[in-house]
């Protein structure tokens, strides 16, 4: 095994190589374990979340029912009862609502996160559970099976749990089992306002009986085996247009079907990759920074070229070991870069842990460590295969062909080195670029008047469902706390929105189209806290009472939309009549105009759901965080079942409405910083040799007479062409797959802006990295550059 000795007689060579140029190989192996952890980070995630199976039962088998509009989608009861009935694709349909319960904490009631599920739920899915078991059809309906999570928490992970009787909303029940660590469903957490409740944990599952009372809000099914989608989705429109010829129902919605997976996964499926394809590009411009350094050292290491190839050695062996040489650095910084993906991964899953579904899934399996070896030798391959098959071709008397022993490359592999530097411009300015887009967007964002006050706000949260006398109360008691300023109650505060909104009448008006508008649900307290003015009329009182006539407050929006150039004040509508317009707030989103909105006195109207309770808003005079126990003290004096849960500031509630903006602007903004970093020393290092590799040149130059400003002139030419031509490429680039971008929401305004300032930076990076190099030539000394011409 001649062969292998040799390769180990490599291992050895190129090991004792590396330890004698500590700050070469200390500066690439961190520039790769930056570069291979980041990808390795990311890639985890994207595994984790898009390419790793469900754990489920033949999870391809899986499919998620669909309608129209998913904000109000449901199916009858009977409607499911007949497509079970008559499909012919379906082999398991199992509906389900999301809802909370509350558990006696002692310290008051805990809202816990629940499912009400057909009984074939579980056995649909193919899970069992760790403790106890799951519910059957035949088990009695006060069973629940609760979370591994809350199980560890509340209970201690008592395994003699299972049989234990537990009370929820007053109602005895018995905890049947203990699902797996692993398991959740429905992704995302039973929250029915994900917005307002970004909950990344559901806490149990009731089994609902025969049939869920009520429009049933979602749906999931297994297929037969060798059932597609299609063939699915067209059974189920022909059985859903035979029900509406039968029964007419304007509320019945077409329904589609999609795979679970997808419907789990899709929407954050873009903005992963786009990371993902960020963070790609920081490891393509590790690998070119690497390549040119290596490229670099190759020159240093003629006298040892030279010697290697007068003893014999072929192209093969040279080329080898440079190879070897790459693949210890490369393993090397994949080893380092294993313990910067677990961090970031950690990091990444705190971030999104109530954003991302199947978060709590993530970790770096073996598709992980298999990218960041693939990763490894790609990077090897990368910056190792040109200076080994330099070194390979090159001849002795090219080395030798002074008596100084001074080589310099030949132009292929100076022009392989200028390749590689422009890559590295090219991806830096589209990372730059992008980092500036996103960053644009937040400022702009944050700068935006929501129509509200945001300062010394506190929010909490309530549920179950109190009555209006209640809340009123509750507001009455936490205006009178010192340091408070004022107090009042919504159901869907703004930026928490889930987009609810209904059909009004305008009484004495008739047309096609039929008025929308939000439904609001508020105290009198709530304009003045928010800091939202009465433009015209009045607010809420206590006066508007459950014996007054209904009255209602509509915002501008509403009051322009429907009412122009009138007097929407008086106006009478099949809700009630508006007695006060108010100012717009931007409740769904920053970036998007206010929405005409419709606001009830909670006491006229006490209708919401149980689940969604009601918010309590407290505007103090300072720091509002330490009246937060007071405020809850407050609460519990005269609502003592109330659980308070998902406290809050205002700020903390706006920063949430940006989270993935956020989030791109550290990531990508962090990617771009790494980018810039490698290209400035790039830049550095390619100006820096050229100008080593013109020593003899510019000597001559100077001996003819050539000013020393004119020999700086040339080096900052040459930092120009490098810079420019990466510029271009760039921005091209950048201009490419900004449409792919969707997820950042920036405006057509900010790209030109955003494409000037990268190009000013990335052109003052190239001039900074030329100042010392120009220097140097300037400083050429004719008699010392010429002594062994």
């Amino acid at each position: 095994m001649v062969w292998l000795d040799q390769l180990l007689q490599d291992v050895r060579y190129g090991a004792r190589t590396l330890l004698r140029s500590r700050g070469f190989a200390a500066t690439t192996i961190l520039t790769l374990a930056l570069a291979t952890g980041a990808s390795t980070a990311i890639f985890g995630i994207v595994n984790s979340v898009l390419l790793r199976p469900l754990p489920f039962a033949d999870p391809d088998g899986l499919v998620q029912l669909r309608g129209e509009n998913p904000l109000t989608a449901s199916i009858h009861p009977d409607d499911l009862e007949q497509i079970r009935a008559r499909n012919r694709t379906f082999e398991t349909l199992v509906g389900y609502s999301l809802t909370t319960r509350h558990l006696d904490a002692g310290r008051g009631p805990e809202r816990l996160r629940a499912v009400v599920a057909d009984p074939d739920f579980f056995a649909m899915l193919g899970v069992g559970a760790v403790a106890g078991r799951t519910f059957r059809r035949d088990d009695p309906l006060d069973v629940v099976v609760i979370s591994a999570d809350l199980w560890r928490k509340r209970f201690g992970a008592d395994p003699s749990l299972p049989g234990r009787p537990v009370t929820l909303d007053g109602q005895p029940y018995v905890i049947l089992g203990v699902m797996p660590e692993t398991f959740q469903f429905p992704y995302g957490a039973a929250s029915m306002m994900p917005a307002a409740m970004p909950e990344s944990r559901t806490d149990m599952w009731i089994p609902s009986g025969p049939v869920l009372r009520g429009r049933i809000p979602n749906v999931t099914g297994r297929l037969r085996p060798g059932v597609a989608v299609e063939a699915a989705a067209a059974d189920l429109d022909l059985i859903t247009s035979s029900l509406q010829e039968l029964r007419p129902d304007p509320a019945r919605d077409s329904i589609d079907v999609v795979p679970l997976g997808e419907w789990v996964v899709g929407p954050v499926r873009r903005a992963l990759l786009l990371l993902f394809a960020a963070v790609a590009l920081v490891l393509t411009a590790a690998c070119a920074n690497v390549a040119n350094i290596m490229l670099a050292r190759v020159a240093v290491r003629t006298g040892e070229i030279a010697t290697r190839i007068a003893l014999g050695a072929g192209r093969f062996r040279m080329v080898r070991q440079f190879l070897v040489e790459s693949l210890l650095l490369s393993l090397c910084g994949g080893l380092a870069g294993i313990l910067i993906a677990r961090w970031g991964m950690y990091v990444l899953v705190r971030l999104g842990s109530s954003r991302v579904p199947r978060a709590h899934e993530v970790s770096l399996d073996w598709r992980a460590f298999a990218f960041l070896l693939a990763a490894c030798l790609a990077a090897t391959v990368a910056f190792g295969l040109a200076p080994s098959l330099w070194a390979s071709r090159s001849r002795i008397q090219s080395f030798l062909r002074d008596a100084g022993g001074h080589a310099t490359m030949g132009r292929a592999i100076g022009r392989l080195r200028d390749c590689a530097m422009i890559m590295q411009v090219t991806l830096s300015f589209t990372l730059a670029a992008g980092a500036m887009l996103v960053m644009r967007q937040m400022d702009r964002l944050l700068e935006v008047d929501p129509g509200m006050e945001t300062t010394n706000v506190v929010v909490l949260h309530l549920t179950p469902r109190a009555t209006a006398g209640e809340y009123y109360e509750i507001e009455r008691r936490v205006r009178e706390l010192p340091g408070v300023d004022a107090a009042g109650f919504i159901q869907l505060v703004p930026l928490q929105n889930w987009g609810w909104e209904a059909d009004f009448g305008i009484v004495g008006r008739e047309g096609t189209d039929q008025p929308t508008a939000g439904l609001r649900y508020v105290t009198p307290g709530y304009f003045e806290t928010m800091g939202i003015p009465v433009i015209q009329g009045r607010a809420f009182t206590l006066d508007d009472a459950t014996d007054a006539p209904p009255a209602i407050v509509v915002n501008q929006a509403l009051a322009s939309r429907y009412f122009p150039g009138e007097d929407a004040v008086g106006r009478e509508t099949d809700r009630g009549t508006i007695v006060g317009v108010v100012g717009n707030v931007r409740s769904v989103r920053l970036d998007l105009p206010a929405s005409p909105e419709l606001f009830y006195p909670a006491a006229q109207n006490v209708t919401m759901a149980s689940d969604i309770g009601m918010s309590l808003l407290v505007r103090t005079r300072q720091n509002p965080e330490p009246l937060v126990d007071p405020v809850r003290a407050a609460v519990r004096a005269i609502g003592p079942g109330l659980a308070t849960f998902d406290v809050r500031t205002m700020r903390q509630i706006v920063a949430d409405s940006l989270w993935e903006l956020n989030l791109y602007r550290w990531l990508v903004g962090l990617f771009a910083g790494l980018t810039l970093v490698l290209a400035a020393v790039g830049l550095y290092g390619v100006i820096s040799y050229n100008v080593t590799a013109r020593m003899r040149e510019f000597a001559v130059r100077l001996t003819l007479g050539a000013l020393p400003h004119w020999l700086a002139a040339l080096v900052f030419r040459r930092a120009a062409w490098l810079v420019v031509t990466g510029l271009a490429f760039g921005a091209t680039l950048t201009l490419g797959v900004l449409p792919l971008a969707a997820e950042l929401r920036v405006g057509a305004d900010d790209v030109p802006a955003t494409l000037a300032s990268a190009t000013l930076l990335l052109v003052l990076i190239g001039l900074a990295a030329g100042i010392e190099p120009a220097a140097r030539a300037m400083r050429v000394k004719p008699t010392q550059a010429l002594r062994h011409e």
